[in-house]
């Protein structure tokens, strides 16, 4: 373990002429050492920067972090990656990578760490194949943009949250803007106790003022305009990346299909090395880079879950940057957390290839619109039954239970059991153990009296005292049905086959617990509210009521089919 030391504001120039800034924090001693890079919008000089920059120096690395074009102490004009493919993060980092190789206390061989945005610059370089780079780290970032938006529906709460109190703090002190909050944690503070979160119900969200979200107006515009477009495009990209790759999430990151970054690479990546040499971690943590914590939410998975994310990191780079071929020759490709057992558990595949996919089929006798009603799941496909009917109400969605940031993690859904415009599908109380992991998806038969609108599903444990666990969910928009390029909205009153991606999970249900399928129409302000018009919900403040009708007959059979693992 080094003493440490940083050097601040070390400049970079880009090729075409901009000067980015980065500090350098490295082991207070001569020598060189190879450079772990991070390039964020977050402010290299922000207190949990400056904790990883010493942790990691101490463990004989420098850790540059660098702050992106336009935000912080680096010039040029930001473009925030997440809302179009119209920047420069890419010959950026390719260049900030070959001038990190040139530092005087470098070795030349370069990392990369950071999650969420920092996870997306990653990528964004590791594509363009910068000579020194040796590895990435990507962290609770998607291969495809419409798996974190989830069927091209606006995950609201945190885009606008992010927005406004993350984004536009910074461009207003850039541009010496007189009013408004001038930090992230002030932005927050004022979001909470001044407006109450009054913009998530703002119509049309297309008109949300300027001053609300400085500097940011005009991105968030064109976002909404082109929503249902993968600005990420990463699963075209790992065909040109080359480097071994370590991949982390959590089950409760909106994120968590990053996996498909692990899928992706070990079938397309560039090189053998690169497909030979992909590893995923995903434990039972929300959109957190570092904590790795125990306890999330009203759940303690125990001491087990905990990992420590400099070990990790350390162990990771002295394979590839130090060349310790020992370093993670006992790791598995995969590691999982497994709820329920609350343990970790070596793979190495994902998905798991002893997975079995098995229906379980929703019935009732039309009364599954109430906690104690006689909604079912079962194996047994379904005979003649009643179709549950609800109304969905945008004036009234359901509340989602979740951070305030806008980030999930387990709490009690019982909250939400006096609600009428949620079906509930539970199987009795399991005689043996079910575990579930992987990816799960509902084909539900529904009509609606809308020309479009929205179907949300979750899956929860229940446990025997009633304590509601929710574990995953997913949500389709009737428009983007068949296509997200060629939406068509549907005929009022016809049945539709909806096929519905939820996020993958990893769950043991104990005996005396139940699973249970939540169906309803709404998530707010996790997803923005389909207006049911048909008409651009962006642009246009009307909201009008939808009857739901969903169908569990022989004829059409709904359905959640879950990866079952034979125990």
């Amino acid at each position: 373990m080094y003493e440490t030391t940083l050097e601040a504001d070390v400049e970079a120039t880009m090729r075409d002429g901009v000067v980015l800034r980065a500090d350098v924090y490295r082991p207070d001693v001569d020598g060189k050492f190879p450079v772990i890079l991070e390039r964020t919008p977050y402010n290299k000089g922000a207190d949990r920067f400056h904790e990883k920059g010493s942790k990691l120096a101490e463990r004989g690395f420098l850790y540059v972090i660098q702050d992106v074009r336009g935000r912080y102490g680096s010039d040029g004009e930001f473009m925030p990656g997440f809302f179009s493919g119209d920047h420069k993060d890419d010959v950026d980092g390719y260049d900030t990578v070959e001038w990190a190789a040139k530092l005087p206390w470098s070795t030349g061989k370069v990392g990369t760490t950071g999650g969420s945005y920092d996870g997306w610059t990653q990528l964004e370089l590791a594509h363009t194949r910068p000579p020194h780079l040796r590895a990435i780290m990507p962290q609770l970032i998607c291969a495809n943009l419409l798996d974190r938006e989830m069927s091209a529906v606006l995950r609201l709460g945190r885009v606008l949250w992010w927005s406004m109190n993350t984004l536009a703090p910074d461009q207003r002190v850039r541009d010496n803007f007189p009013t408004g909050s001038r930090t992230p944690d002030e932005a927050e503070e004022l979001f909470v106790s001044r407006d109450r979160g009054k913009w998530y119900w703002y119509l049309p969200l297309m008109e949300i003022p300027d001053d609300a979200m400085y500097g940011i107006g005009p991105h968030w515009r064109k976002w909404l305009n082109d929503h249902a477009t993968d600005h990420f495009d990463f699963e075209a990209k790992h065909r040109n990346m080359a480097v071994p790759t370590l991949t982390q999430t959590g089950w409760y990151d909106q994120q968590v299909m990053s996996v498909k970054n692990f899928t992706g690479l070990k079938e397309n990546a560039a090189t053998e090395l690169a497909r030979d040499n992909q590893y995923l971690i995903v434990g039972p943590w929300t959109h957190d880079g570092t904590e790795w914590p125990t306890k999330l939410g009203d759940m303690d998975f125990g001491p087990e879950a905990h990992l420590d994310y400099y070990d990790i990191t350390a162990q990771w780079y002295r394979r590839w940057l130090h060349d310790e071929k020992d370093a993670i020759a006992d790791w598995p490709k995969v590691r999982i957390f497994v709820m329920g057992d609350n343990t970790w558990r070596d793979e190495e595949d994902w998905p798991l290839a002893r997975t079995r996919y098995v229906p379980y089929y929703l019935h009732s006798g039309g009364e599954a619109a109430s906690v104690s009603g006689d909604g079912t799941l079962s194996e047994e496909p379904p005979g003649d039954e009643p179709a549950d009917e609800y109304v969905y109400d945008p004036r009234d969605p359901v509340m989602t239970l979740y951070q305030q940031q806008g980030q999930h993690e387990p709490l009690d859904q019982r909250a939400l059991d006096d609600r009428q415009d949620i079906l509930r599908f539970a199987t009795p109380p399991l005689e043996r153990e079910v575990e579930v992991t992987g990816h799960i998806r509902l084909k539900l038969y529904a009509a609606s009296t809308a020309k479009d609108t929205d179907f949300v599903a979750k899956l929860l444990d229940i446990w025997p005292d009633g304590f509601a666990q929710e574990l995953c969910y997913g949500i389709v928009r009737a428009r983007y049905r068949q296509s997200f390029d060629n939406p068509s909205l549907i005929e009022p009153g016809a049945v539709y086959e909806y096929d519905i991606a939820i996020h993958p999970t990893s769950n043991v249900f104990k005996p005396g617990h139940r699973i249970r399928l939540d169906v309803s129409s709404s998530d707010f302000p996790n997803f923005d509210r389909n207006h049911n018009t048909g008409g651009d919900d962006y642009a246009d403040a009307t909201l009008v009521t939808a009857r739901q009708t969903v169908f569990h007959d022989a004829a059409r059979p709904s359905h959640v089919i879950l990866p079952i693992i034979p125990r």
